[in-house]
This record gives C-alpha cells, structure tokens and sequence, in this order.
C-alpha cells in the first residue's frame, strides 16, 4: 500500500498529466484520503464536458439540454437560446441567484413540453452528440474493480444521463440530475420536481439520496470541469478537488490570473484534456 502511495505522491508531484495548486494542502489531502483507503472513498463526477467532449463537429458547446433542443421547432429553439443569452451571462460571472437558475431551468423544460418533445428521437441522437471524453470507460471500470463508488451529479437531464452511461457499459452508483416524465408514445409530459438540479443547488451536501454512500465513505474526489462546480464536495481535507481544463468559450477569461482564479477552489488541473491521469491515480487504491 504505501508503495503505491509513494507513487501517487511522485505522479501528482511531477506533474504527470496534472498542474498543481497550493503544494501543502495538496500533500495534506492525499495523505488522508490514500492512507484512509478506498473503503473510505468515493468520487463525484459532474456530467455535461467533463465526461463528454465539451463541444461538437462545429465548436459549438454541447451539453444534455443542447442536445434535447436539437428536436424542437425552429421557433422553440429561439426562445431556448433568448433564455440561454439571458442567464448564462449572470452564470459565468456568478451572478445567478436561485430564482434565476429555477426560472431559466423551468423555462428550457416547459419549452420541451408545450413542444412535445420525443425522446426517442433524443436518444437516437445521444451518442453520436455527445462522445465519450478519453478516459470515462477506463475510470468507471478502475473503480468497479476496486469497488469505489461514483456518483454523478449534474444539472442536466437524467433520462440521457443513465442512457449514455448505459449505451457506454458503465454503472455509477448514483445519479443525481432532473427527471423528465414521459407518457406511453414516448412524449414529453413533464419533469419531478423534487428531481431538479440546477447550477445552485448542484452539490452532494443535503442530498438525502446519497448521505448513505457519504456517511460510510466520507473521502471524496471531485472531478468537473467549471470552477463554478467546486461546491458540489464539502470543504475539508477529505475532499480532493480535480478540474479539467476545457474551458467552455464564455466562462471566464484565459488571462494572467486565469491558474491563480481556479487554485482557490481546486487542487489540480488536468491539463491533457483526457482523463487517464485521474484513472493513474484510482489505480493506485
């Protein structure tokens, strides 16, 4: 074991696949949560480009809702991006506030449908929208075989949240994401409203379906790739906070403090665009 823990310590120390932030928090974290084991841990993943390659064939940033609003209407589409062009701005700079992020995530759904959206239309498309970021297939299998647990968290959809692990072979052990309700033809009726996940209250902390796997596992490690997403762990030296630098084109600026901004919230970047330096380190539990 504390092989293996010497080599985790060397890997992230010499910057195999990562860059690191403040150097003693970093040490303190991996000392706990390795020397705790993996009985003690589990991971959060956020969703939308952080498992899935962040833009599609054109450039443009995918994610599940982008996805859904490919069938609609020409009309309909409009509205969902004149309500996309009103809060994703307050989004990027953190200026949302709770009833905006209710009012923009409630807007898109009712868009959906009054629309009469048709999932098997969505699910026919899924795949091919949204490849698998390098690395998802490895990770998820790493983790079975030493039998950490994953549990995604994301303010998409959940219906092509499990679809997409589905069709990809890999089990998380939980998802935590809005959803949808369908009738028998398949159509979009509505959504759970208890089930509704947005950029606010996107966070494992108060979740009642996951304190079983937080309360027996209290380590965790968060992998995302905004810096809005740190939040979704609690604070402390048991949670291990990974980004992957893949930035979406509107979310914050690339200048000089750019590394400085994202080290007050995360401990490491991944800065191969893939995930297999985190799957090096889930090797080693």
């Amino acid at each position: 074991m504390f092989d293996n823990y010497r080599a985790v310590k060397k890997m992230i120390n010499r910057d195999d696949g990562f860059l690191c932030g403040d150097a003693k928090v970093l040490s303190k974290k991996t000392d706990h949560i390795f020397l705790a084991g993996r009985e003690k841990l589990h991971l959060v993943l956020d969703f939308d480009r952080t498992l899935t390659r962040g833009k599609d064939e054109t450039g443009r940033d995918v994610t599940t809702w982008h996805v859904l609003q490919r069938h609609l209407p020409d009309a309909a589409k409009a509205e969902y991006w004149r309500l996309y062009g009103k809060y994703r701005p307050l989004e990027a700079r953190n200026m949302i506030t709770v009833p905006d992020a209710v009012a923009w995530w409630s807007g898109v759904l009712n868009i959906y449908r009054d629309n009469k959206l048709k999932w098997p239309d969505v699910a026919k498309d899924l795949m091919v929208a949204m490849p698998p970021r390098n690395g998802v297939k490895e990770l998820f299998d790493v983790c079975a075989a030493k039998k950490i647990p994953i549990v995604i968290i994301s303010a998409g959809i959940k219906n092509s949240i499990e679809l997409w692990c589905q069709n990809l072979g890999i089990n998380p052990e939980a998802v935590l994401s809005t959803n949808l309700l369908f009738d028998s033809q398949g159509i979009f009726c509505g959504w759970e409203k208890k089930s509704l996940i947005h950029a606010l209250n996107k966070k494992e902390m108060g979740q009642a379906s996951l304190s079983e796997i937080s309360g027996k596992r209290p380590n965790s490690i968060l992998v995302s790739d905004s810096i809005h997403d740190a939040g979704m762990v609690g604070n402390g030296i048991g949670s291990l906070r990974i980004i992957v630098d893949d930035a979406r084109s509107d979310d914050f600026s690339r200048g000089d403090d750019f590394f400085t901004g994202i080290f007050k919230k995360f401990d490491l970047i991944v800065r191969t665009g893939d995930l297999l330096p985190v799957v090096k380190i889930m090797e080693k539990f």
